[in-house]
């Protein structure tokens, strides 16, 4: 039998806000830096940048050639976003929030609109490193369950806890116990609504707001006011990723396929079918006989496969992968008749020829820093990356020639 020991046992202690504390800290604020990729929507003259976790940019794009900065709303756990007739849907962490932007110099929180508790997120998502601890003096590091109830993780501190450990046990009651020496880890209304990227989760179907929330597509009926109102979920079992209209089809990236789904009644969508591939990140759009799908590899996408599909969607019942092109690490993508818009992450923007659907050619590479997802307005096109975004004129191609250059603090080029 192992016997005890007194020791200081260092834990990262999770700070908890309310859904009510953190929709008093929403705030409009002056024109912030832009370092990291995050959602883009167009609408009308103004591109909606997210800052994942910190909030919104709001860009003036009256003058393609001459964006200007005008503004960010500080919004804590904001991943995703929509617009409807003038108002402002986007995620909180686990709440949906809406902002009146009819005055888009002075947005509004609808406070009464808020819903909580309806999507998932993850509750380490700003978990420290361990270089935090270095400061601190103590023997063993401990590990405990967030208890959820008290609101969501906003931050954390140390407490250095002295505690009754087994000598050689990596567990203690439940929690578990590492020696200090060791710390290493492994790393559309009826109304005007937003355009928005392959890369969305929030996407307006008719009077209602089609969103994800991990394996589940979750509707909000959205009322004559425009408020939000739980309708109804449905799920995809898988990891729903992205959503993508056509006409009365519904089209759901996931980590391992593209699912189809009939919209026609927008209320009661109609699961038609779907295709399968191996686990990887998955946007997707289409035109009227294909899909476009861009798996990803990496760290959080499960595989190491980078490529472009193709999917023969004429016969919704017999769904198949008819061409395929190797890419290098591809995010967003957009189709405009014969060709294809990707943007391949580090490998910059591509265009691809797919006027032979079978066999994808790349006939342009324009180097960036990091191409995450592009919007499309003919004849132009909007590319976010990490920490700029740029507008091109598409109406030549596989040409793209660049309008501005724009890096969110209000420099273009």
């Amino acid at each position: 039998m192992n016997g005890t020991e007194m020791a200081d046992v260092a834990y990262f202690k999770p700070i908890f806000a309310t859904v009510e504390e953190l929709t008093m800290d929403i705030s409009i604020d002056p024109p912030m830096d832009y370092a990291q990729s995050g959602k883009v929507i167009t609408y009308g003259h103004y591109v909606f940048v997210n800052s994942p976790n910190k909030g919104i940019h709001i860009v003036d794009n009256t003058d393609p050639a001459n964006p200007i900065n005008k503004s960010f709303i500080s919004l804590a756990g904001n991943i995703d976003m929509a617009i409807v007739d003038d108002h402002l849907y986007a995620d909180m962490f686990s709440a949906l929030v809406v902002l009146d932007i009819s005055n888009i110099d002075e947005p509004i929180l609808l406070e009464d609109y808020t819903v909580e508790d309806v999507f998932y997120f993850d509750q380490y998502w700003n978990y420290p490193s361990w270089e935090e601890l270095e400061a601190y003096e103590y023997d063993r590091v401990g590990y405990e369950n967030i208890d959820m109830s008290q609101g969501i993780v906003l931050d954390w501190e140390v407490e250095i806890r002295e505690e009754e450990v087994e000598n050689y046990d990596m567990y203690y009651e439940g929690v578990a116990v590492m020696d200090s020496d060791d710390k290493s880890t492994e790393d559309g209304g009826s109304g005007q609504v937003s355009t928005a990227g392959s890369m969305t989760r929030f996407l307006p179907i008719d009077q209602f707001l089609y969103t994800i929330s991990f394996n589940e597509l979750v509707l909000f009926e959205l009322t004559s006011s425009h408020q939000p109102l739980r309708w109804g979920k449905l799920d995809t079992e898988t990891w729903a990723e992205t959503l993508f209209r056509l006409n009365d089809i519904l089209y759901v990236g996931s980590t391992n396929g593209m699912l189809m789904y009939d919209i026609t009644d927008a209320g009661n969508p109609s699961y038609i079918n779907r295709i399968e591939h191996f686990r990887s990140c998955d946007p997707v759009v289409a035109d009227e006989a294909y899909a476009y799908v861009t798996l990803r590899g990496g760290t959080n996408c499960w595989t190491d496969l980078n490529e472009l599909q193709i999917i023969d969607i004429q016969d919704s019942q017999n769904l198949s992968v008819v061409g395929r092109h190797i890419l290098y690490n591809p995010h967003g993508l957009a189709v405009i008749g014969d060709h294809l818009i990707v943007c391949d992450g580090t490998a910059g923007v591509k265009v691809v020829d797919i006027a032979d659907r079978t066999a994808p050619k790349i006939l342009g590479t324009y180097p960036i820093d990091f191409a995450y997802d592009v919007i499309v307005s003919y004849p132009t096109a909007l590319v976010v990356g990490e920490q700029v975004m740029y507008q091109y004129d598409i109406s030549n191609l596989p040409e793209l020639v660049k309008i501005s250059e724009f890096d969110i603090l209000g420099n273009s080029n």
